[in-house]
C-alpha cells in the first residue's frame, strides 16, 4: 500500500479519501469511521453507496458530514472523474458480493465501475458472517484482488451484531475506527497480506454502538410511517 507523508517524512492518511459502501449492517457504524479519518487530517472525503447499501444507511444522513455523496442515481461527474479525484479507494464495508465483482472485474453499480476506473490504492475492509469469509469462492476472491496489488484487510473474530437474529453474537468484526487510521498512514493494520488469517481477537467496532444505530434506524422508519 502507498502510504501519504508530510513535510517531515512522517505518515500520514491521504488529504482526498474516497470511500466505497457496500450493503452490510456493519454500514451503520460508517460515521465512526468519518470522524476518525477526519480527526486523523482527511481534508477531503466523499462517498459511494451502493443501493443496498442505501438500505441500511440513506445519502441524506452521510451528507452533514462528507463532502459529497454518490448513489446510483447521483453519479456527481462520473466514475472516471470521481476515480481521479481519489488519493485512496476504502471499501467500508465490503461485502462477499462486492468482493466478488471486484475480483472478477464486473461492474453491475456505480462502485464497482468506480473500482474498476481507480488507479489509486485500493483498500477493501470485508464485513461478513463466518461462513461466507471461509467459502472457497470468497477465499479466491480475496486471493485475486491481493494478486492484482490490492489491499484486503481481515476480519478479526469478536462480537457483532447480527442482523437475521437480530442479536449479539460472535463473529467477524470490521477493525476499529483509529487502526484504520493507522492502515490508511501506511502503519500496520496487523493483518497480513498474504492468504493467512488473523491471529487473536480483534478491535472491533463495539456491538452496543451497532445496537443504538440499528435502534435509531427503526425509530426515523416507525416515525415515517406516521407522518
Amino acid at each position: 500500500m502507498t502510504a501519504h507523508s508530510d513535510a517531515g517524512g512522517d505518515p500520514r492518511p491521504p488529504e482526498r479519501l474516497l470511500l466505497g459502501v457496500s450493503g452490510s449492517v456493519a454500514a451503520l457504524n460508517l460515521p465512526a469511521y468519518i470522524y476518525a479519518f477526519r480527526a486523523a487530517g482527511v481534508a477531503r472525503l466523499a462517498v459511494v453507496l451502493t443501493p443496498a447499501a442505501e438500505g441500511f444507511l440513506p445519502a441524506g444522513a452521510l451528507r452533514p458530514i462528507v463532502d459529497a455523496v454518490h448513489t446510483e442515481h447521483d453519479q456527481g461527474k462520473g466514475h472516471v472523474a470521481l476515480s481521479r479525484w481519489a488519493q485512496h479507494l476504502l471499501v467500508l464495508p465490503a461485502t462477499a458480493n462486492l468482493l466478488g465483482c471486484a475480483a472478477s472485474g464486473l461492474a453491475p453499480n456505480f462502485l464497482a465501475t468506480v473500482l474498476l476506473a481507480a488507479d489509486c490504492p485500493i483498500t477493501f475492509v470485508p464485513a461478513m458472517n463466518p461462513v461466507m469469509w471461509r467459502k472457497p469462492a470468497v477465499r479466491r476472491n480475496v486471493a485475486t484482488l491481493r494478486a492484482d496489488g490490492h489491499h484486503v484487510v481481515d476480519p478479526l473474530p469478536g462480537a457483532v451484531y447480527e442482523a437475521a437474529s437480530r442479536s449479539i453474537v460472535e463473529g467477524l468484526a470490521m477493525p476499529r475506527p483509529e487502526a484504520l487510521v493507522r492502515l490508511l498512514g501506511g502503519g500496520d493494520d496487523g493483518s497480513p497480506a498474504g492468504p493467512a488469517g488473523p491471529v487473536g481477537r480483534a478491535e472491533h467496532v463495539g456491538a452496543v454502538e451497532a445496537v443504538e444505530a440499528v435502534e435509531a434506524v427503526e425509530a426515523v422508519e416507525a416515525a415515517e410511517a406516521l407522518a
